[in-house]
């Protein structure tokens, strides 16, 4: 019989020296009571519960903790107004991790700007992390692709839920793998009605992103970057860093994740013809990752001849 990992939920307030001292509220949720802290940071206007398969999958070993959050500007947490900075979030990130009293030994995974969260976090705190995956993201100045633009105008627009659903959909995964059967045991047929289902959930249960949020976090992305010399000081911190991308990623350049293991010295995880949400389409893969990087922690090598 498996015991159902604990299960937290809360607000921190982060800001109170920042930002003009005007301090804002952060949710999270924390799953497990494991003495492996396992921090996820969602990407683009996205709440912190998109994990929701990843954060399943570690509830199931008793020697996880993990934490979600939903960033500024999503969610349940506060959208101040303002245009948005990734170290701006990764600072928010830092006092909700000193609130939850984790200040060393965290193992990081990072998705799109989730990931480019993760690089600032981890540039600004080196000490207190063990190990990051980098997930479908880049270090910055890499022009936009058209569908990215096209999609980031069009999703704040698009009033019908299944239409929104659909665009979502059929920009973060291929459409390949979405019309492809779901999982045995899944309740559903296809991979495309597992996460159509996935995100009427999500809509109907997570407040509905402000524009001006959304505005403020599409900036945050768009104008990102982590320069070499930043990026070798993360190389030579000793981290375990693991870089993943996917051949078919619409929504940010694969290149980009090409670039961040040259000058992290990491090694990079293709996924030929996956899309942008790859913790959602590879989940077994992805934590099977994340697990490895937690056994080798800081200093470790990653072993990638066992995948």
């Amino acid at each position: 019989m498996t015991v159902p990992a604990s299960h937290e939920t809360g607000y921190i307030e982060v800001g109170h020296k920042r930002d003009k001292k005007v301090p804002l509220k952060l949710y999270y949720e924390k799953t497990g009571n494991g003495p492996k802290k396992l921090l996820l940071i969602m990407g683009l206007n996205s709440p912190g519960s998109a994990w929701e398969p990843v954060v399943r999958h570690f509830a199931q070993h008793p020697e996880y903790t993990t934490v979600f959050f939903d960033n500024r500007g999503i969610g349940f947490s506060d959208a101040p107004k303002g245009l948005y900075a990734t170290s701006q979030m990764a600072q928010d990130t830092l006092e909700l991790l000193d609130a939850l009293g984790w200040t060393e030994n965290i193992h990081v995974a990072g998705v799109s700007m989730g990931g480019m969260i993760g690089l600032e976090l981890v540039h600004a705190d080196p000490k207190r992390f063990s190990s990051l995956i980098l997930t479908s993201t880049n270090a910055g100045r890499s022009p936009p692709q058209l569908v990215t633009l096209s999609f980031l105008s069009r999703v704040i627009l698009v009033k019908d839920p299944e239409a929104r659903i659909k665009l979502i959909v059929e920009t973060l995964y291929p459409l390949k793998w979405l019309d492809a059967p779901a999982r045995k045991n899944s309740g559903y047929n296809t991979n495309r009605e597992v996460v159509a289902a996935s995100l009427k959930r999500r809509f109907a249960t997570t407040p509905l992103q402000p524009l001006h949020a959304n505005i403020a976090q599409s900036w945050a992305a768009l104008f990102h970057h982590v320069n070499s010399k930043r990026l070798a000081e993360i190389r030579t911190s000793g981290l375990a860093i693991l870089v993943v991308t996917g051949t078919a990623d619409n929504f940010v350049r694969p290149s980009g994740s090409y670039h961040l293991a040259k000058e992290l010295n990491a090694p990079l995880v293709v996924f030929e013809g996956s899309g942008h949400a790859l913790p959602g389409e590879q989940t077994e893969t992805y934590c099977r990752f994340i697990e490895e990087l937690v056994e080798k922690g800081k200093n470790g090598v990653f072993e990638l001849d066992k995948y």
